[in-house]
């Protein structure tokens, strides 16, 4: 059998999505909205930006953020 003669008709499967609708596409669709709705509870995205925010914010008595990117967290002696 070559394969031009193999026909793309589906006679089966379009019988039984007349008798019972379209599971395939429910299911796809299903999935699309599961999707979207894991994505956003699952985006802390806003929760990163609002402590990044209030970071910024935060006061210092040494005129400069206590998490800054040189900083190691440990105590300095002032200058003499």
């Amino acid at each position: 059998m070559s394969t031009s003669a193999i026909s793309t008709s589906t006679p089966i499967y379009d019988l039984l999505v007349q008798e019972r609708g379209d599971a395939l596409a429910e299911a796809r669709t299903a999935a699309h909205r599961i999707h979207d709705e894991a994505r956003q509870v699952l985006d802390w995205s806003s929760v990163r930006i609002a402590a990044a925010q209030r970071e910024e914010r935060a006061f210092s008595a040494f005129g400069r953020s206590s998490r800054s990117g040189d900083d190691d967290g440990r105590v300095r002696a002032l200058p003499m």
